[in-house]
């Protein structure tokens, strides 16, 4: 095939049986790649040229790359330049080296300031492809050689539609009709990282920093027989101290005693070893967005340094490390609100009242689990046996509380203004993991109610009520009970507006492999079985205690918290900012966006992180005439902003031409939704290891790196997008970052 499509026999046989190319080929709903129309390929010879090829209209001469040799097979990896192209790229690894061909008698493809669209993320740039084979030149005037245009597969394809021109480049057109669609790509599910970082607490590997004193003492016994006086070191201790005339607070300086019952936070919710010492063993790092409906409404701020009360000197003096531990410190906590500017309100009440429709839909949905009978039972006369559940827990549709720990051993820098900590966040567990039920529970349930149905003799009745076929009278245990009642529904007054049925096959434990699914039964019992319960946080069942142990209803974050100084209006600019940028600032995209004067392709991540909320101090007391104290006597104490963690600033001498294209990006992206930065320096750009889509254990080994752009306490919308402003920001990020306008590279 011309243009190195798919060149090989192997490819051709492999594509012709529905072979996918790569996961990421075929859009989501696994839409296969079709086979393109073929045309003899023209191999001139030694006095014939390409021009010379019969019945084809004269080609003009195409850049080099478009006849290159692409050799694209099932194993093709769509995100690298091909071998013939990298090796003209020394060190980069995104460009674009596809041609698209063109007639030569063709009308311009005029898509400067055209409404030809191809596949687009919501960000507005018009050149979105899935791999780097999605990206094209192309003459925007056929028979001017030298005028080239870069953009995508996808809207190149829907221009030449436009204009007819679907002949010259039909093998082009069909790798653009099976393009993937852009999709959002989700974050590493933080729930199965709770669950992760549970286990590993459960089983002891933190023991000794348990806040809890026997477990913590039990288990330094056994390391050393010497220090089971000592506290743990958490972090926040640089220097040994004489702990006997120390006061000790042990977990009363970690949780709150006085919390209700009913809060997560309780005392009681929080089975051994749990809680942990603050700042003492590795955290999970929070980077799923929290819709803003969902972020707390109060938050605790446990701050027993002092770090609240941000000075001029806090800022001009870095920070001494703590000289006491945690356990050490007098309790200290602060009480916070979240404080929303009024269209984030607006959005709150109406995700909050679309999901308390939601909600009520999801209460008229019987679930329902159906066993379906195992061979030997069927021979027998069994039927499946339909198990109502009870009612699962709502989702939730606010949080009402969270808890914010701040240490010195967590302090990253400080600005002009701010100063930035490492915190540790603890949530609701209920935010990022549904409730569990177990169906061997349930199985023992269902057989435990079936038995005394057989015994109580009803259920030979059921049987012959419904013309199933009568049991042998083995099955009937002992004398009947006359006093046994087939258990009412979990809800005998609730209506539903439909079931959700799911169906189990049940294996023997005998059985050496899954057998085929056995015929449908033509009898189905429905049993109620009252004593089915929800997993309970706190005691797991024994079926699920090899993955699951017990937890409390808790989970604990690392995030940022950025503080400021008094009078300073930059942090509450900042968070209003962070209400009002559009959605896909802070949303992961597959594939690749052209973004002028870019000359290579950049990936569609985040670009800035994400926001967990802007909280005020709640019930300052307003100074009287007969109060003793005035304003300058009571504590400053900040607000506080908090952030995702997205790593360190960027040293540009140190990056690549990639990754420094994919920093100039971030701030083109965000010029391009009307934004002005206002503060384009190195310190705002962050830089860390693998994109947040990674897994933890994924980010350790790849040589990867992602990107976010910082500080928006000067950004504001600009309602020019061609102010003079923008053209200095830009000109200032080239320069940064050793960029070049012009003409490609």
């Amino acid at each position: 095939m011309k243009r190195g499509f798919l060149k090989t026999d192997k490819a051709k046989n492999a594509l012709g049986k529905e072979c996918l190319l790569e996961s990421d080929r075929s859009p989501p709903g696994g839409k296969k790649m079709a086979t393109p129309k073929q045309e003899p390929e023209f191999v001139p010879t030694e006095n014939q040229s390409a021009e010379d090829k019969p019945n084809s209209s004269k080609q003009l001469p195409q850049d080099p790359f478009v006849h290159a040799d692409l050799n694209i097979t099932p194993f093709t990896d769509l995100h690298r330049l091909p071998p013939c192209i990298a090796s003209k790229y020394k060190n980069k690894r995104r460009a674009v080296f596809c041609g698209w061909p063109r007639d030569p008698n063709g009308k311009p493809l005029g898509l400067p300031g055209s409404n030809i669209h191809g596949k687009e993320t919501p960000n507005g740039f018009l050149s979105w492809g899935a791999t780097l084979y999605d990206f094209y030149y192309v003459r925007a005037i056929p028979h001017v050689e030298n005028l080239l245009d870069m953009t995508s597969g996808s809207r190149i394809a829907a221009a030449v539609r436009v204009l007819g021109e679907t002949d010259v480049a039909a093998d082009e057109l069909a790798w653009a009709d099976q393009e993937a669609d852009p999709y959002e790509v989700p974050v590493a599910d933080p729930g199965e990282l709770i669950q992760s970082s549970e286990l590993r607490m459960s089983i002891g590997i933190y023991n000794k920093f348990s806040a809890v004193d026997e477990v913590r003492t039990r288990t330094t016994a056994k390391d050393d027989s010497n220090s089971t006086k000592h506290p743990p070191n958490d972090g926040n201790s640089r220097a040994e101290v004489n702990r006997n005339d120390a006061p000790w607070n042990g977990i009363a300086s970690v949780l709150m005693l006085d919390r209700p019952l009913s809060s997560p936070f309780h005392p009681s919710h929080y089975p051994q070893p749990w809680p942990f010492i603050p700042f003492s063993c590795p955290k999970t790092l929070l980077q799923k967005r929290i819709p803003l409906h969902l972020l707390p409404e109060t938050l605790y701020v446990h701050d027993p340094y002092d770090l609240l009360s941000v000075s001029e000197s806090t800022l001009d003096y870095p920070q001494p490390e703590a000289t006491t531990p945690w356990l050490e410190k007098p309790p200290k906590v602060h009480q916070y609100k979240l404080k929303l500017i009024s269209s984030a309100r607006n959005t709150v009440k109406k995700a909050r009242k679309e999901a308390k429709e939601e909600a009520r839909k999801e209460a008229r949905v019987l679930h329902v689990y159906r066993f379906m009978p195992t061979e030997e039972e069927r021979t027998r006369g069994e039927p499946a046996y339909e198990v109502p559940l009870p009612t699962k827990p709502p989702a939730l549709r606010r949080v009402e509380e969270a808890h914010l720990y701040l240490s010195p051993a967590g302090e990253l820098g400080t600005g002009h203004h701010s100063v930035v900590y490492n915190a540790e966040f603890e949530l609701p567990r209920d935010l990022f993991l549904e409730p569990q039920i177990c169906s061997t529970c349930v199985f023992e349930e269902l057989q435990k109610e079936t038995r005394k149905l057989k015994k109580s003799g009803k259920w030979k009745t059921m049987l012959q009520a419904a013309g199933c076929e009568r049991p042998p009278e083995s099955e009937a245990e002992g004398s009947p009970d006359e006093n046994y009642e087939i258990p009412v529904p979990p809800d005998p007054n609730e209506e539903f507006d439909a079931e959700q049925i799911t169906v189990i096959q049940r294996t023997p434990c005998n059985s050496k492999g899954s057998p085929p699914p056995p015929e449908v039964t033509p009898y189905v019992f429905r049993v109620h079985c009252p004593d089915i319960q929800w997993q309970n946080p706190k005691a797991p069942c024994t079926h699920v205690t090899h993955r699951i142990r017990p937890h409390p209803r808790t989970a604990m974050f690392q995030v940022v918290a950025k503080l400021s100084v008094q009078h300073d209006a930059h942090l509450e600019r900042e968070a209003r900012n962070y209400q009002s940028f559009p959605d896909h600032f802070f949303q992961h995209w597959n594939g690749y966006n052209l973004v002028r004067p870019l000359h290579g392709p950049v990936p569609v991540h985040a670009l800035v992180p994400q926001f967990y909320g802007y909280y005020i101090p709640k019930d300052i007391p307003v100074p009287t005439a007969s109060s003793d104290e005035d304003e300058s006597d009571r504590p400053y104490l900040s607000p506080i902003l908090l952030l995702e963690n997205c790593g360190v600033p960027v040293v540009p001498s140190k990056l690549s031409k990639d990754d420094r294209e994919e920093c100039v990006s971030l701030l083109l992206r965000f010029n391009n939704a009307d934004w002005l930065h206002d503060s384009v320096a190195e310190r705002n750009f962050l830089v860390q290891r693998g994109p947040p889509t990674m897994w933890p254990l994924e980010r350790t080994i790849t040589d990867q790196l992602s990107f976010r752009l910082i500080d928006f306490g000067r950004s504001r919308l600009v309602e020019d997008p061609e102010d003079f402003e923008f053209l200095m920001a830009k000109d200032k990020a080239m320069k940064l970052f050793k960029m070049m306008f012009g003409l490609f590279e």
